[in-house]
């Protein structure tokens, strides 16, 4: 199949085509900030620099376009009439990148939500789908709050019972003195050495 358009119109076409600011980007974010999230945009300090980011709740959000990351099982996910070589190769690497992306993201403590396109299409799916965020959302919020809180539990634990065994300790050796008393002269020999 050939393709309908020439060289300068599909140029012109695939030049409009936006990676950031998306329109089921900014669906997202209106619909988060409508349920009381606050976040920032394109973090370029975080691998990937994620379409949105909640350092409050160490959530990065990736909202991805079906045909342009290979949503596998998406009827929005069409596979090219023309040049399908170059189309297999170029979402394949975008799949490969965005692995990664999430690999390295989560090796540094984040937790990466993905929302696919078709997700947000129709009004009633997209807000099923945005509640359902704003649940994740909380939900590890709440688990990371409590990971702290347990975190400085142990921390807190920790700290006591060396206290107590140095308290103890001291209470053994005082204890030892009283029971066994060393002659002034040696206690001061063994403090010059």
């Amino acid at each position: 199949m050939t393709d309908r358009l020439n060289t300068h119109q599909r140029h012109y076409c695939m030049s409009h085509i936006r990676g950031k600011n998306t329109k089921p980007e900014i669906l997202v974010r209106k619909g988060l900030h409508a349920r009381g999230f606050r976040f920032r945009l394109h973090n370029k300090k975080l691998p990937g620099s994620p379409d949105i980011v909640l350092p409050k709740y160490g959530v990065a959000i990736m909202v991805n376009g079906c045909f342009w990351h290979g949503h596998k099982g998406c009827r929005y996910a069409t596979e090219p009439k023309t040049n399908i070589e170059f189309w297999e190769t170029k979402i394949a690497r975008n799949r490969h990148r965005d692995e990664v992306t999430t690999a390295h993201l989560e090796a540094l403590g984040w937790t990466v939500i993905t929302v696919w396109e078709c997700e947000l299409r129709g009004k009633l799916e997209s807000n099923a789908r945005l509640d359902k965020l704003a649940d994740e959302i909380r939900f590890i919020g709440e688990s990371k709050i409590q990971q702290e809180a347990m975190r400085q539990q142990n921390r807190s634990m920790r700290r006591k019972l060396r206290e107590e065994m140095i308290r103890r300790q001291a209470q053994l050796e005082a204890e030892i003195d009283l029971l066994f008393p060393i002659p002034t002269r040696i206690k001061k020999a063994s403090l010059e050495e």
